[in-house]
């Protein structure tokens, strides 16, 4: 792959897509330009992006419209050199989807009910 930005892209899609195999081994990669859902196989669109400047807002945006007004969607964001200590990956989710994780987590006694 010529493009350096798109390798380091294609390399986070794949580090994403093998964590999401843990849960939905079918998972797969979208085929490039798919919008705001890199994956497949999985039942709510996941969008990965790896980039110094994060433009949240705008990548939210895409994938609210592509989950078709149903809050399940999952942003997941690295920044800069994630083996140093100024880099990160997050995953984002919309509040009520969040909530319903934790729920279905705590539930199955993966989290204390209370403190």
């Amino acid at each position: 792959m010529a493009n350096p930005a798109k390798a380091k892209g294609t390399r986070f899609e794949n580090e994403v897509l093998e964590l999401l195999r843990r849960v939905w081994p079918s998972a797969d990669r979208a085929k490039a330009g798919n919008p705001s859902n890199d994956f497949h196989g999985i039942p709510f669109p996941v969008e990965a992006k790896h980039r110094k400047r994060w433009e949240i807002p705008k990548w939210v945006g895409g994938l609210r419209q592509v989950a078709g007004g149903d809050g399940r969607w999952a942003l997941a964001v690295a920044s800069g050199d994630r083996r140093s200590e100024g880099g990160s990956t997050v995953m984002i989710f919309d509040i009520n989807f969040a909530m319903e994780l934790l729920e279905c987590w705590a539930g199955h006694d993966g989290l204390p009910t209370d403190t």
